[in-house]
């Protein structure tokens, strides 16, 4: 029946995960799944956060921030093989379907004073492109003249220019899916030679990017765990069910997950899309524990059905536990205000809730039907088996005859760690979740190196009045707010709508430099304001004149860094602005940079309320408060020295770094909990402390040993991913996983022999 049930529901998940086989995630094999992948930082941002609407706000004032750039280098862009190249750039993306505009040198509108019909033209800054050496260095010196064009389509050394492309309000996953990115790759690839290269930045190519990652690590990942997996397990096992048993129950538990995923039209991540390979390490190690106790009541069972039963009897109370458990510590991360990391929590305390009731259902029925077996069907397996046991009997012995050095030795870690807290650093941005070599980084570099930077910040200002911003003094206090935000360190460069009105106004005064100022009253103001184009007003300047925009580009990264620099942007205006005026300082990348403001505070919240719940569970299971107390100590100090090597500067608390904490601490009290059962077993058969944790290190301790290699193997494969940030995260959690053996092993022994803790 169970089996039945249990098949029933793969099915159904089969057909949730295949019921969009037309729009849904492309894997590269034939079928398509209808989970699609959200490569945006929309996830990262902090939800309910007041600074989004904000930020939305000034989208639909000024418009959005989605401008893909392609960069042109090459020793002089004013030759004409060069820009005839940048014009048939140009043409050919402006014909793609998603794209709305391109602006360029050879695209690009101006607005001058014609000398010989003396009169004001708006108009393209060239035609056609000059052969003559003469006109060449004519369009070279009129570019370089003009502000609105300098530093951000042309370089001051003209061996720069940007191409600025801006795309239709298709979705992130439509542009992605026409393959946008790709083709505008393939445009540039036919135009480069040896003295011409381009680089490409903007955040629709970021998530272009992203999105081709997230796919393969879903095409790798996935696949290279259950292989890892497998081998593992072979290895200690030596037998077909010891691998095919945990690794069918991860593998449906992870089906089920990802179909409640699909039901419920939640995208993966850039969290989320190691869901996957998290589930397969830790649910495998249910598995481990029930074929463990499986081998021991098979000893003394007469049949299959018998060994079921009594395997039933010994592993429900441990298995519910640790399952429990590890729920709890992935469910602290709905305490969290980030989306990405609460789908993550949500969906791996489901996996793992599934998981364990198909351990203590799926796993017992399959025994029952499966031939009795008391021993290995591999001599490798129980000669290695044999020697694993007497090492771990031998180390337990070896602890309980240093109890007291092993627990100063693990205390002064903890005080060292405790000292290195305060040194944490908080850092995470969008951009750091890209390997520093990869080429979208190296084009990012070089792109601030020479222009100004790819990352655009709005400043805008507002006033409850129709045309305000016609008013000369209000434009003033903007150009001095201007100037000061020029000196702000990490600006590269600022536009706003007083740098088109003065060029205009000195366009109408025939070109006369005097001229390139505010006008004096409102109505040359406006008549200023009429000539500005459109296109190049609205994203400067509002329909009414009630709102202008500040649009301030720079290059700095790193949450650390963009939170000074909006310190420095907002004491600018604060220095200038009047009452009258309402301002504020807003972008995608500030929006991500306040979720590294919660992270700290964050940590103290979710791993003391897991320390918590984890506490409550081990003490409802065990009905003794000093076997919860003892079962915290082994826990806890892992976690502890986690943050301490954080804080000595292995790395910076990031957004998938500050998950470790809960998950660690919910993931290693499973061994723990296997510990203490067997250890209270022990204790109640008459043995003394010392005996019963001899007999936990020898009946015990294999199955601990395994289950921690597999989950540090499990989370070592995530440093394949392509994304850094998870590398990093990867690392750390395999490395913590490591601490946590170490104190089941070595702490856990030494604090039971000292304590003599009775149940």
């Amino acid at each position: 029946m169970v089996i039945g049930l249990v098949s029933t529901a793969c099915l159904v998940a089969v057909l949730v995960l295949l019921e969009r086989n037309s729009a849904g995630l492309d894997t590269g094999f034939p079928l398509r799944f209808s989970l699609d992948l959200d490569p945006s930082s929309t996830p990262l941002r902090p939800s309910g956060d007041p600074a989004t609407d904000i930020y939305h706000h000034a989208i639909r004032n000024f418009g959005d921030d989605e401008i893909f750039l392609i960069v042109m280098r090459a020793p002089d862009i004013f030759t004409t093989k060069n820009l005839k190249a940048m014009r048939r750039i140009s043409r050919a993306t402006l014909n793609l379907p998603a794209v709305q505009s391109t602006e360029s040198l050879v695209a690009v509108t101006v607005i001058r004073n014609d000398p010989i019909r003396d009169q004001l033209e708006v108009r393209p800054l060239l035609h056609e492109i000059p052969e003559s050496p003469e006109a060449l260095e004519s369009l070279r010196a009129q570019a370089l003249a003009d502000p609105l064009l300098v530093e951000r389509l042309i370089s001051r050394d003209s061996q720069t220019a940007a191409l600025q492309v801006r795309f239709r309000r298709d979705s992130d996953l439509e542009r992605i899916r026409k393959d946008v990115d790709g083709q505008i790759r393939r445009i540039i690839e036919s135009e480069s030679t040896d003295q011409r290269s381009f680089h490409i930045a903007g955040r629709p190519h970021m998530k272009a990017t992203a999105h081709s990652l997230m796919v393969t690590d879903l095409q790798i990942l996935l696949p290279l765990a259950m292989g890892v997996m497998a081998l593992v397990l072979w290895f200690f096992s030596g037998s077909v069910r010891g691998v095919l048993m945990p690794l069918g129950t991860v593998s449906i538990a992870t089906l089920l997950t990802f179909a409640a995923m699909a039901a419920l039209e939640t995208h993966l991540n850039l969290l989320t899309v190691v869901l996957g390979p998290i589930l397969i390490a830790v649910g495998g190690v249910y598995g481990v524990h029930i074929l463990a106790h499986y081998e021991l009541a098979a000893d003394d069972a007469g049949s299959s059905r018998e060994a079921s039963i009594r395997l039933q009897n010994a592993t429900r109370a441990p298995v519910l536990m640790a399952g429990t458990s590890t729920a709890v510590g992935f469910g602290a991360l709905l305490l969290t205000d980030i989306p990405a990391a609460q789908q993550l929590g949500g969906f791996a305390s489901l996996g793992v809730v599934v998981v364990t009731l198909l351990s203590l259902t799926l796993l017992p029925a399959c025994v029952a039907l499966l031939p009795l077996r008391n021993h290995s069907d591999s001599p490798r397996a129980r000669i290695l088996g044999a020697h694993l046991d007497g090492l771990l009997t031998g180390l337990a012995r070896f602890t309980i005859r240093h109890s007291g050095g092993v627990i100063v030795a693990w205390a002064m870690a903890c005080v060292v760690a405790l000292a290195a807290l305060p040194h944490i650093r908080v850092d995470t941005d969008y951009l750091s979740f890209f390997p520093e070599d990869s080429r979208l980084r190296r084009d990012f570099a070089a792109i601030d190196d020479h222009l100004s930077g790819a990352i655009p910040i709005y400043v805008t200002f507002e006033n409850k009045d129709r045309g305000s911003f016609n008013d000369p003094a209000r434009l003033r206090v903007l150009e001095s707010i201007q100037h000061r935000i020029d000196a702000v360190p990490g600006v590269s460069q600022t536009t706003s709508i007083v740098d088109l009105v003065r060029s205009v106004n000195r366009a109408i005064h025939q070109g006369d430099p005097r001229s390139e100022r505010i006008p004096d009253s409102e109505g040359e103001v406006a008549e200023v304001l009429l000539v500005i184009p459109k296109a190049k007003a609205r994203p400067l300047i509002n329909v009414d004149q009630r709102r202008a925009n500040l649009w301030v580009r720079t290059g700095v990264q790193g949450s650390a860094r963009v939170k000074e620099l909006v310190r420095h942007l907002e004491a600018a205006v604060s220095a200038e602005i009047p009452q009258s005026l309402e301002a504020h300082v807003t972008s995608d990348t500030v929006l991500i940079n306040r979720s590294a403001d919660g992270l700290a505070s964050n940590q103290a919240r979710t791993v003391g309320i897991t320390a918590l719940m984890v506490f409550l569970v081990v003490c409802t299971t065990f009905r003794s408060l000093p076997l919860a107390l003892v079962a915290l100590i082994p826990n806890v100090v892992p976690v502890l020295l986690f943050y301490g090597l954080l804080g000595l500067g292995i790395a910076p608390l990031s957004l998938p770094t500050s998950l470790i904490g809960s998950i660690v601490l919910g993931i290693a009290v499973d061994d723990t909990v296997h510990f203490l059962a067997r250890y209270r077993l022990a204790r109640r058969r008459g043995q003394s402390a010392d005996e019963a944790v001899i007999d936990c290190g020898r009946r015990v301790g294999r199955p601990i040993a395994i289950t921690s290699i597999m989950l540090f193997l499990g989370f070592l494969l995530i440093t394949q991913s392509g994304f850094a940030k998870l590398q990093e995260f990867g690392g750390l959690i395999g490395l913590t996983i490591c601490i946590c053996l170490a104190t089941d092993l070595l702490l856990l022994p030494a604090v039971l022999s000292r304590a003599r803790v009775r149940t």
